[in-house]
């Protein structure tokens, strides 16, 4: 019994590598004018608001990123310092969920939903303030099912935002 398990474990370590390997290999960096974020590598990646204090060509303050099937969009914002997501501002059509924030010695956190008065959507956020700065990271889903697919890579985005300061 001892000989025949040898082998079966030799295959799934070997298989847990190859898997962890192929999920790093399907990601892509994005670069905004202070911040970079890993996304996955089918979805397609547009900037959003240029960057209010950045010199460069080309340099954004937010990003989406959108699946393929358009079923989901992660959102990023992420300014030098802090400022205003003003591509994520409440519509006619839709209304905001209650907010919920979190305070701790250096961090505030704020949680709040917005949905599609005729419910084709929801989208939800996080903004964090830490001292002088601050990060929005937000997720529009069409449905719950659409969420469910693709939450692991949205908590695998929201982990890998890293902030540069000048």
């Amino acid at each position: 019994m001892k000989a025949t398990r040898f082998p079966l474990l030799i295959a799934l370590c070997a298989m847990t590598l190859a898997a962890t390997t192929t999920l790093t290999s399907q990601t892509k960096i994005f670069r905004g004018a202070w911040f970079t974020v890993e996304y996955p590598a089918n979805f397609t990646a547009e900037g959003s608001l240029p960057s209010a204090t950045s010199n460069e060509d080309e340099a954004f303050d937010s990003a989406t990123f959108t699946s393929p099937d358009s079923s989901v969009t992660f959102y990023v914002y992420s300014p030098q310092w802090s400022g205003d997501p003003t591509d994520i501002e409440l519509s006619e059509n839709e209304r905001e969920g209650q907010r919920k924030v979190t305070r701790g010695k250096r961090q505030t956190v704020t949680y709040w939903t917005i949905g599609a008065k005729d419910g084709s959507y929801t989208r939800s956020y996080q903004e964090v303030r830490e001292d002088e700065t601050m990060h929005v990271l937000g997720i529009h889903y069409t449905t719950q099912q659409a969420y469910n697919k693709y939450k692991k890579q949205y908590l695998q985005f929201k982990a890998s935002l890293k902030q540069f300061a000048d």
